[in-house]
């Protein structure tokens, strides 16, 4: 489609005429969490609905990540009790990444840092998060780029090709989500 640079940009020119967008990212950056973001479903979503010229609505969950290892794991229902508090309107789900590595399959290393989850993320349009930085700018993590988000792509990562367990989810999680419903160009891989 384009080069790295011009996808990751046409992907923040998204995000950052999305005022819904913004004002969350705002609020995510008011809660200083370590490395934290916005990530997952709200942006491949509204990247989809924008790009499908559908209006942006934020049906599923407003995922929220970070990772503090000083964090004990029950600060993550304070912190979605505190971003209810502000913008109640949403389902907040919250998770300390230093806790997630272990969701899907017990022998998963820990994680090492938030982009090293979403590198994780069991397909490649939702490997994505975005935050505001110190200086208000928006900042994009997409381990996997962005080609398969901007081109309607859904795939497992890589590791999720590896055996019939991890595929298991990723034909689990498609199955689920009906995302051919709302956007039927989506070309669904296994591979």
């Amino acid at each position: 489609m384009k080069n790295d640079n011009a996808q990751t940009q046409a992907v923040l020119d998204i995000i950052q005429h999305t005022p819904s967008l913004m004002t969350i990212l705002h609020a995510i950056a008011d809660q200083h969490l370590v490395q934290g973001a916005l990530a997952a479903g709200s942006i491949r979503n509204t990247v989809w609905q924008v790009l499908s010229h559908q209006p942006v609505q934020l049906s599923s969950d407003i995922d929220v990540v970070f990772f503090d290892p000083k964090r004990p794991y029950e600060d993550n229902l304070l912190i979605q009790d505190q971003l209810k508090a502000r913008l109640p309107q949403y389902e907040w789900q919250v998770k300390n990444e230093v806790y997630m590595n272990t969701h899907n399959f017990t022998d998963t290393p820990p994680f090492t840092s938030v982009e090293d989850a979403i590198d994780h993320f069991v397909e490649t349009p939702t490997c994505v998060a975005v935050y505001l930085d110190a200086a208000d700018q928006l900042r994009l993590i997409a381990p996997h780029g962005v080609a398969d988000l901007l081109n309607f792509i859904c795939r497992p990562i890589q590791a999720y090709q590896q055996d019939a367990a991890h595929m298991a989810i990723f034909n689990q999680r498609m199955a689920q989500k009906q995302w051919q419903q709302k956007w039927p160009q989506l070309v669904i891989s296994t591979h």
